[in-house]
């Protein structure tokens, strides 16, 4: 798809659900995680205040106008196609009762990248679609994808833990409650830096659809207050090929978990 075609696919996303007042923000956890963690961090209740309707803990369920938050439930052990198919089931529900949306995606580490598998696979069905059938199969109405601390170009400590899985060390895990070793292995494999053949080599050279992208980076690169987990270069989306210029990047201090400054952060990112 040129360039003048990338800027009417994203004109159209963006224009086109103003005859609609609704936003939805999905939010997406992370390895080993769940969707309250954007709770417990404090992340939703700070957006409650700011307007944002939070389904799962108020009487208001999600309607055709307004700002309302979905927290999504994934595998979070499981290989990113299976995370990113249940993602996309999920996304496909909200678009089919809500087709006037508007669909903001935020994601705490590993779960960025499965967020852009499911925006791929969506994005590559639709642009490889004959035009005479686009009308039935469109794509889901994503406009923003916001990551943070998401390994896009890979962690050393997943290498680490997927060489681990290889070992001994496998073995004895299940006794002293490491038993992730063994349920994560290929999502380790997958979370390792890219190189050819690798699945994130892949992912980062397919198209994207040309949205708003974000990375909200943990600069703090200490060995006692940063991200132990994933490097900052390797959480800033403009260094992936298939994105480069569309991403603009905000640098934050701390560790590679959620906090409440991540939610004031979103104030401003989100409408």
């Amino acid at each position: 798809m040129n360039t003048l075609l990338r800027k009417i696919f994203l004109l159209s996303l963006l224009l086109f659900p103003i005859l609609s007042a609704a936003d939805i923000a999905v939010f997406v956890h992370g390895y080993n995680s769940s969707g309250n963690t954007w709770r417990n961090s404090g992340i939703v209740p700070l957006l409650v205040r700011h307007g944002w309707n939070d389904p799962a803990y108020s009487q208001y369920p999600l309607s055709q106008s307004g700002k309302h938050i979905v927290t999504v439930e994934l595998p979070a052990r499981a290989p990113v196609e299976i995370q990113a198919s249940y993602l996309s089931l999920y996304l496909k529900d909200i678009s089919k009762q809500f087709p006037q949306q508007k669909i903001h995606l935020i994601a705490h580490s590993a779960g960025g990248v499965v967020v852009r598998l499911a925006l791929v696979n969506s994005y590559l069905n639709f642009i490889q679609t004959d035009q005479t059938q686009k009308n039935g199969n469109k794509f889901i109405p994503v406009v923003q994808l916001i990551t943070i601390a998401t390994p896009h170009l890979g962690s050393p400590v997943a290498e680490w833990a997927h060489s681990a899985s290889d070992t001994p060390i496998s073995i004895l895990a299940p006794f002293v409650g490491m038993d992730e070793i063994n349920q994560a292995e290929i999502l380790y494999k997958q979370m390792s830096r890219p190189h050819k053949n690798q699945f994130l080599y892949w992912l980062n050279q397919q198209p994207h659809p040309p949205i708003i992208y974000t990375s909200i980076i943990r600069a703090d690169d200490s060995l006692i207050s940063g991200d132990w987990y994933v490097p900052p270069y390797s959480q800033n989306m403009s260094s992936i090929p298939a994105i480069s210029s569309q991403s603009q990047i905000i640098l934050t201090p701390g560790n590679h978990g959620l906090k409440f400054n991540d939610g004031m952060l979103l104030i401003n990112l989100l409408p």
